[in-house]
């Protein structure tokens, strides 16, 4: 997955930021037309399983220079996280709208910038602060808290926000040392180990073949997305990355109307433009400069 040596590496990240966020659009699809019919632990362990199928040929290949790393404890930490992550995100998106699950999302830069904060004690601008107030105020505009009533749907979801979080340092973290096939490997194995007792209740078996294609497509394009994310993260700074991740409610939101008959709600849409603007502010001066001329120029 490389493009043209013309492009800068911002444009690189870029554009697999933007693959990711299509890919996950899919498997969000995917996870709910499934959901209909299997319970979300079940969905989750069969989505590790063939997440690992697809690595079998290079495990009898080379498992050697696949597995080797330096960082396990990290690989642990990232596949325990992600294990508890994908099962709020799994089960929110199964009970909530497509398009306003993936908009309240939205506030992981937001919640990123405040880990920067309080654990790894960096020091954050006051336009910093005001960013996260206004995505504050987009998520407050999305769920409109005493007009309509929250499900746990809401609550999965800002669960899975906060695990993100965690994810998306680790995996950073790991971009520097790691090859991006053994962190997705790992993070496979280690989830499917994870995630095999928890489904035992739920254990059923897959006698329809459009079923059994769907889990198959399911572990393959989470694969190809972590790879895309990887890929993004290694060719440029989250900071410059983060505005391309609301292509994920464009994307979502087309697959949400045209499959499930889903209309993405008003509300839903001024928060996401009031938490995109606080995204932007996020961004340094010379971000957002150079962000401009790629969106202007490339």
């Amino acid at each position: 997955m490389i493009l043209s040596r013309k492009f800068s590496e911002n444009t690189h990240g870029i554009f697999y930021m933007v693959l990711c966020c299509f890919l996950v659009s899919v498997m969000v699809a995917i996870v709910r037309h499934l959901s209909d019919s299997f319970h979300i632990l079940f969905i989750l362990m069969m989505r590790n399983f063939f997440s690992l199928v697809f690595f079998v040929p290079e495990l009898f290949k080379d498992y050697q220079s696949l597995l080797k790393t330096k960082r396990i404890k990290l690989h642990l930490l990232r596949g325990f996280n992600g294990f508890f992550s994908m099962f709020c995100w799994f089960y929110a998106i199964s009970i909530l709208p497509l398009a306003e699950a993936v908009s309240i999302s939205f506030v992981i830069p937001f919640t990123t910038t405040l880990v920067a904060i309080f654990f790894l004690k960096e020091k954050v601008e006051s336009k910093n602060w005001l960013a996260i107030l206004i995505g504050l105020l987009g998520v407050v505009i999305i769920l409109r808290p005493g007009f309509r009533d929250l499900n746990n749907g809401h609550y999965f979801v800002a669960g899975a926000v906060i695990l993100w979080t965690i994810s998306n340092l680790t995996t950073k973290m790991m971009t520097k040392t790691e090859k991006s096939k053994t962190i997705v490997a790992y993070m496979a194995i280690i989830m499917l180990i994870i995630s095999f007792p928890f489904s035992l209740p739920y254990l059923k078996p897959v006698n329809n073949f459009a079923d059994l294609f769907w889990f198959l497509a399911l572990g393959l394009i989470s694969n190809m997305a972590y790879f895309s994310l990887s890929f993004a993260y290694r060719s440029s700074n989250l900071s410059m990355l983060q505005p391309f991740d609301y292509t994920r409610l464009i994307f979502t939101s087309i697959i949400a109307y045209f499959v499930f008959g889903e209309i993405v709600d008003f509300w839903v849409i001024l928060g996401s433009l009031v938490i995109l603007i606080g995204v932007i502010i996020m961004l340094p001066r010379r971000k957002r400069e150079k962000l401009k001329k790629i969106l202007v120029d490339e």
